[in-house]
């Protein structure tokens, strides 16, 4: 897990979002761990988006849609934040 300022998440995010293939995955955390989200590519144009802590939600959106679901809890779950912890999954589904 690398930790990342809060100010470079979502640019960080979309970077990652760019280069994923099918099955990768990656989650943002914030220090203690009990808040965050991640995030799974199902399909070549489909994402799973999971957010726990502040509200627990699941969702499948494409990638537009999932630009603004990041932009969401980085005000509400991280707004006392400073570091992130970002982790990347390669390949969690076959």
């Amino acid at each position: 897990m690398s930790k990342i300022h809060i100010s470079h998440v979502e640019v960080s995010c979309e970077r990652f979002i760019k280069t994923m293939t099918i099955g990768d995955a990656f989650e943002v955390l914030t220090f203690k761990k009990d808040r965050g989200f991640c995030v799974l590519k199902q399909s070549e144009a489909e994402y799973s988006f999971k957010q726990f802590g502040y509200s627990d939600q699941m969702i499948t959106v494409d990638a537009n849609a999932l630009k603004k679901h990041i932009k969401k809890p980085l005000k509400l779950n991280f707004h006392e934040a400073i570091l992130l912890g970002l982790s990347i999954f390669n390949r969690l589904i076959p």
